[in-house]
């Protein structure tokens, strides 16, 4: 009981006073440009912890003076407790972001960083809808759709996300099917959803490479009524749209085949 308390004191605490508004100060974040750039958080020894990119620097690294307890996983918290320096690198557009931030991430390989770190096998993804019900299966196996970069594990669970915000408008996160909100979402995951095959046919646009009817039409939907939502919804959406650009930059650096 008491090492319960304890745990809750601390959790009450990280939430009242983040780690990096103390270390680093509010003139560091509002010093920071709202440019496309990447950037990278440091140890106390001068480790390099994480590398990431954005579309816009001083909104992405100020988000993580928001990380909370409630809302973020364990490994994004002990990350946060860790980093003492933070430096970024501005670039030209978000597409360059994105090319900079896969190249350092396969040079680097931060223990913080997850996707990108290595080049692995393709994924596939398999969708089938019933009037009342969508099935999602990701797999190494070549069917449905694909293939997928490595990375893709770790956007399926925003897409699934945002699917469902687009088939549930009005609904409260507790009413989201089980297991979406994990920080990676079970390979193979059963949604039971009102326009299931509706559903069904924007997860499989989106997962075949036409991004922006499904992008566009989350951009026109309310982010939520609290800031937490709002802040959520935003970040769930630029992982999406990271991943489209990504995935539009890795066509165009194809070699293209001749005319016949």
């Amino acid at each position: 009981m008491e090492a319960s308390r304890t745990s809750s004191k601390q959790l009450k605490l990280f939430h009242l006073e983040n780690p990096l508004s103390v270390r680093l100060g509010a003139d560091f974040f509002r010093a920071l440009p709202s440019v496309p750039g990447v950037y990278f958080f440091y140890g106390q020894a001068g480790e390099l912890l994480y590398i990431g990119q954005s579309s816009d620097l001083r909104a992405r690294i100020g988000s993580y003076r928001h990380v909370t307890p409630e809302k973020n996983p364990k490994r994004t918290l002990r990350l946060v407790h860790r980093i003492v320096r933070i430096e970024w690198q501005e670039c030209g557009t978000a597409a360059d972001a994105i090319a900079l931030e896969a190249k350092l991430l396969l040079e680097h390989r931060p223990p913080f960083n997850r996707a990108g770190v290595w080049r692995g096998d393709p994924w596939w993804l398999k969708i089938e809808a019933s009037s009342d019900q969508v099935l999602l299966e990701l797999t190494r196996e070549q069917t449905g759709t694909g293939p997928h970069p490595a990375g893709f594990r770790y956007v399926i669970g925003s897409l699934v996300r945002c699917a469902c915000r687009v088939s549930l408008p009005q609904a409260s996160f507790a009413a989201y099917p089980h297991g979406v909100f994990n920080s990676s979402v079970p390979l193979i995951l059963s949604l039971p959803l009102p326009n299931a095959p509706a559903v069904a046919a924007q997860l499989k646009s989106y997962a075949e490479g036409l991004h922006e009817p499904f992008l566009s039409r989350l951009e026109k939907m309310s982010l939520g009524a609290t800031a937490l939502e709002q802040e959520y919804w935003q970040e769930e959406l630029e992982r999406l749209r990271k991943y489209a650009s990504k995935i539009r930059k890795l066509g165009e650096s194809k070699p293209q085949a001749p005319a016949p």
